[in-house]
């Protein structure tokens, strides 16, 4: 296919956080006296905008706002980021890709202060040209912030998303890219997806 550019995802792509997200959301969860979930459940639930997510697991913003929320889950999920690592061959792969003279990005939901400190403590930094996140804590959409940057690459690039929901795929559709998803990040990506769909990260190489 002789993709020029690759545009990635960041968490439950690049970034393994699923097992601990399910954790927090159950403490978030528990302190609320509601039912816990499991991975099962949460990755079928689990969608973009998080605030319909949160709805769907039980959460009320009757008593509280949604941003309050975020903020809370946003904090722990900050003590905790020392626990998460990379997803499994991420790093050969990103060295592969550099190697090949193919531009890399990262498009995120996170909080871009918040991305751009997680990125580099992880020792990734140096594989992207760009580090696009959001301007708050909402994880609300990517599709401006991907199309913000999309305007920046030239019209010429052949363009893949690499992501783990259906959202990414919305991405992709929304800048004109091929789109590859990850199977086993965030999300049971819906069958009626029509795109590339892989179980090990590094099988991106194989559509490069």
């Amino acid at each position: 296919m002789m993709f020029t550019t690759i545009i990635w995802d960041w968490n439950g792509t690049l970034l393994n956080d699923v097992e601990i997200n399910i954790q927090i959301v159950n403490t978030l969860l528990e302190k609320r006296n509601l039912s816990q979930i499991d991975k099962e459940t949460y990755r079928n639930y689990f969608k973009m905008p998080i605030k319909n997510f949160y709805k769907d697991i039980g959460l009320s913003f009757e008593k509280e706002t949604f941003e309050s929320i975020a903020a809370e889950y946003n904090r722990i999920y900050i003590n905790r980021f020392s626990e998460i690592k990379l997803t499994d061959g991420i790093i050969q792969t990103l060295e592969v890709i550099r190697n090949r003279k193919i531009d890399q990005y990262i498009v995120s939901a996170s909080q871009q202060k918040n991305l751009d400190e997680q990125v580099a403590a992880k020792g990734i930094t140096q594989y992207f040209k760009k580090i696009v996140g959001n301007d708050d804590t909402a994880a609300i959409s990517k599709v401006k912030k991907a199309q913000m940057l999309r305007k920046e690459i030239s019209n010429d690039h052949k363009i893949v998303f690499i992501g783990d929901m259906d959202h990414d795929y919305e991405v992709s559709q929304a800048i004109g890219a091929s789109c590859i998803l990850y199977s086993n990040g965030h999300q049971n990506v819906a069958e009626s997806i029509n795109c590339i769909r892989i179980e090990r990260i590094e099988e991106v190489l194989k559509y490069l």
